[in-house]
């Protein structure tokens, strides 16, 4: 398969032109035999056009329009022309779709890619503090957290202590993997940047309380303390109360799974996804009667979305749609409130087609 992609601004100057070198890099370690040109190619089985604005019809291949920015009556009705010649719309979102199947773009014309991400962040550890130091006979529960460290991961959590005592203990996380930044004597200036430096401030002792309980709540830091002392009079003051090493397991596990699902919302967004997706879409286009399956939701899977929704959202939609016609009433030149006014959108529908 030959692709062409027509990319109309410079494809070093902004966003569309990553969109365009990326999507032809990945390609290319797929296997398309793909290149980035200002102009159709002719001869190339796909022309895909960065974005649908400047497309103008040409008769001698399948045609895919990346559709972004669709925000006014003008554009939507210049889109519709452009879909009764191109092959398919390939939009960023779902509700893009579904929006513009709303005012009459023909569902068959439509799909929908999400946007890609570099996939080179790494998430900022999580740090969790301690500011005590080890006791003889065991008060500070120091042993306890080997316990804790076996149940979290050392790629979501991170350790700064500070107190004397723990040395023995930090070098054993460290062999389980985890990062630990150990202050081994207490430096009061150091101490002023040790607290607001956390996102949690940890002490599971059961010997009425920590000063630094009090510190971390000044300068808002949250924290994962045993409920009893001093600390069950600082009104809202514990974020997590914990009693024993399982209920400090359960909140760090809660708190890690809550970072990981967000990691995990776009870990199928990478560019070599959107590079798949896009291979697959023009591939159905080129062989119609053959089904191409795949893992994603959107990309092929997403062509001739249906535009059902519940009895509650529709009824939202309408009292939204409600609020901006009565915007409309006292505003009349507000083009928003004509887009999506309840008593105006048969208007639109028939200036559009």
């Amino acid at each position: 398969m030959k692709v062409r992609i027509v990319c109309y601004e410079d494809p070093q100057a902004w966003i569309l032109g990553k969109f365009a070198l990326k999507l032809e890099e990945e390609c290319l370690k797929l296997g398309v035999d793909i290149s980035v040109g200002q102009k159709n190619d002719p001869e190339a089985d796909i022309n895909h056009h960065i974005i649908y604005l400047d497309y103008i019809s040409v008769a001698s291949s399948i045609d895919t329009l990346m559709i972004t920015h669709v925000d006014s009556v003008g554009k939507t009705r210049m889109l519709k022309q452009q879909l009764e010649h191109a092959g398919m719309g390939i939009c960023m979102s779902e509700e893009t779709v579904l929006k513009l199947q709303d005012l009459g773009v023909p569902p068959e014309k439509l799909c929908y890619v999400n946007p890609a991400h570099d996939n080179i962040m790494a998430p900022r550890k999580t740090v969790l503090g301690i500011s005590s130091k080890i006791h003889s006979d065991g008060r500070k529960k120091g042993e306890e957290l080997l316990k804790i460290a076996d149940a979290i991961s050392p790629l979501i959590f991170k350790f700064k202590i500070m107190g004397q005592g723990w040395d023995k203990i930090i070098n054993q996380l460290r062999e389980k993997s985890f990062e630990v930044e150990y202050f081994s004597q207490f430096d009061y200036q150091e101490y002023l940047k040790f607290i607001p430096s956390l996102d949690y401030f940890f002490y599971l002792s059961h010997d009425e309380g920590s000063m630094g309980f009090l510190d971390a709540l000044a300068c808002g830091v949250e924290t994962i303390v045993t409920p009893q002392g001093y600390h069950l009079d600082a009104t809202d003051g514990i974020s997590y109360a914990v009693n024993d090493t399982s209920d400090v397991i359960n909140t760090l596990q809660s708190i890690q799974n809550k970072r990981l699902k967000l990691m995990q919302a776009v870990q199928q967004w990478t560019w070599k996804d959107y590079a798949q997706k896009h291979i697959d879409i023009w591939m159905q286009l080129k062989q119609p009667n053959t089904k191409i399956s795949n893992r994603y939701t959107d990309g092929v899977n997403s062509i001739n979305l249906s535009n059902s929704t519940s009895v509650y959202t529709k009824l939202s939609q309408q009292v939204a749609m409600f609020k901006s016609s009565v915007f409309f009433f006292f505003y009349p030149f507000s083009y928003k409130s004509i887009f999506n006014g309840f008593y105006f959108k048969k208007i639109i529908k028939r200036l559009i087609n």
